[in-house]
This record gives structure tokens, sequence and C-alpha cells, in this order.
């Protein structure tokens, strides 16, 4: 014979019986449901309330945290602005002969003389500056780096609108 349900409980085919829920579910349990009250038998705990559930894989029933699920995850956009300083170098860099174009270099177009005393036409006593004009070819030189910074304004709207699920928790009464 099967276990017969009956108005006060189950009778199995044994003849044992089971005419207590809290043969199955421990008198002072409590339970999360997935539905807008508690089911019959069991009592709504209100203390708890705008929480998030956390799985542990330790011992539950604990709780922790000092800000509600609705003020850390509001039903809006968050907006964030601030400034960011950013710094960096372009590393070491030699250019050859062949990299840089064809250039001139200006050179206010005169010639100094300081006097010393003697000839001019000879040179005696006198110092010249001649200043290059026209083309000037540079020579391979070496590497160099190029380091800069600043700063930049960023602005954005971040979603903590996560979804969820209302839930309660009951106790069994």
């Amino acid at each position: 014979m099967a276990a017969v349900l009956t108005t006060t409980g189950i009778t199995f085919g044994d003849g044992t019986s089971l005419n207590s829920k809290y043969g199955i579910v421990p008198q002072s349990s409590v339970s999360v449901f997935f539905q807008a009250s508690a089911p019959t038998g069991w009592a709504q705990v209100t203390t708890q309330n705008d929480k998030a559930l956390r799985v542990v894989s330790g011992t539950g029933g604990g709780s922790g945290g000092t800000t509600a699920f609705s003020s850390a995850f509001p039903n809006s956009l968050k907006p964030v602005t601030t400034t960011v300083t950013i710094t960096g170098t372009v590393g070491d860099t030699t250019l050859t002969t062949a990299q840089l174009p064809s250039h001139t270099h200006a050179n206010g177009g005169s010639i100094g003389l300081t006097p010393g005393g003697g000839d001019v036409a000879s040179g005696g006593g006198w110092t010249r500056n001649f200043p290059n004009s026209g083309a000037n070819p540079v020579p391979n030189g070496g590497a160099h780096s190029h380091p800069w910074s600043g700063t930049a304004p960023f602005s954005a709207s971040i979603d903590f609108r996560v979804q969820y699920i209302d839930v309660i928790i009951c106790s069994l009464s």
C-alpha cells in the first residue's frame, strides 16, 4: 500500500503516520519565498528589509553591511564627474638624416665682427662670425624622449540599476 494523505497528515504503507508539519520542517525554521505573502502556516519576518541575499559556503544565518540595497543600487543613473591627471613619456627615438626633411635654419642675415686692432682683411686682431645660411644638413644625433603630462575632465553616468527579484522571509508558525 502506498502512502495516503489524510485530513490529519500522511499514513504510510507500514502503518506509521506523520500528522504534524514539524515532522517535515523543524518548528523554528525560516525560509525564503518568491511570492507576495506568507504561505499558510508561515509568518512573514519583517525585521529584514531592503537587503540583498548572499550565498556562502560556510555557516549561514549571518548578516552584515550598513548600506541599504536601494541606496547602494538606486533606481537611477549616478553621475560621476572628476578631473584625471595623466602623464607619460614617449620612448627614446633616434632619427637618421634620411628621416629629416630638407630644411634651412634662419640666421638673421648679418656678419658679426669683433674689433681687436690690425687689418680687417688679413684678420689680425679681429674675430669673425659668419652665420650659416641656406641648407644645413644635421648630423645623426642621439636618442631622446619626450615627456608629456596634462589633465582631462571625465564625466559619465554609471548605471547601478541592477536586476533583482523581491523575496520574503518567513518563519514556520
